[in-house]
């Protein structure tokens, strides 16, 4: 027997029963089971999973109870249905008010932790390495890679030639390639 002609064939058997039934045994002789898998077949033809049917099942069932104690339903199985699939709705409502889930591969455009710590420590390398090098040379780097300056503005300012401020900046700029690598080395000889 298929589903359909199952609870079609529950349902006659109901309202045949309905008629001659004073309504004080309706909880007692239902056949829960019955209905219970009448509900489950329902939602899962409503193309949910199973876990969801199956708590669509445990709701509908609870408030089916709280119903048939207030009064003699027309139809037992038409309201467990009918309550099953305003559960669905509800849970369909419950699902989006939140909005759509976050993408899995949506990219975060902070650092990773680890970034950020092994940025900072050679942030801290670099300073000291910064302060190794002779003062006039830092200040002539600081101001050409830092401040952006010009040659002939550093030149101008410092009291300098055009070609002593190159000669700084290359000369600072290898003192600190070499600076760097001597920290990273000795950082790499603690561990």
């Amino acid at each position: 027997m298929s589903e359909k002609s199952f609870i079609r064939h529950r349902l006659h058997e109901e309202d045949s029963a309905n008629q001659l039934d004073d309504g004080s045994s309706l909880l007692a002789n239902a056949d829960w089971h019955a209905v219970r898998h009448a509900i489950v077949a329902y939602v899962l033809r409503k193309g949910q999973p199973r876990d969801v049917a199956e708590d669509v099942a445990q709701e509908s069932l609870y408030k089916l109870v709280a119903y048939t104690r207030q009064g003699r339903p027309a139809s037992l199985y038409g309201l467990a249905l009918k309550i099953a699939g305003n559960s669905l709705i509800d849970r369909v409502r419950g699902e989006t008010r939140f909005g759509a889930p976050v993408d899995e591969t949506y990219a975060c455009e902070a650092p990773l932790p680890d970034k950020v710590a092994e940025d900072r420590q050679q942030l801290e390398r670099l300073n000291a390495a910064l302060e190794g090098i002779p003062s006039l040379r830092r200040a002539v780097l600081m101001r050409r890679r830092v401040e952006n300056q010009s040659h002939a503005r550093i030149a101008a300012e410092l009291g300098l030639s055009i070609a002593a401020v190159e000669k700084h900046i290359v000369r600072g700029l290898g003192d600190l390639r070499k600076a760097m690598a001597d920290r990273v080395a000795r950082g790499k000889g603690k561990s």
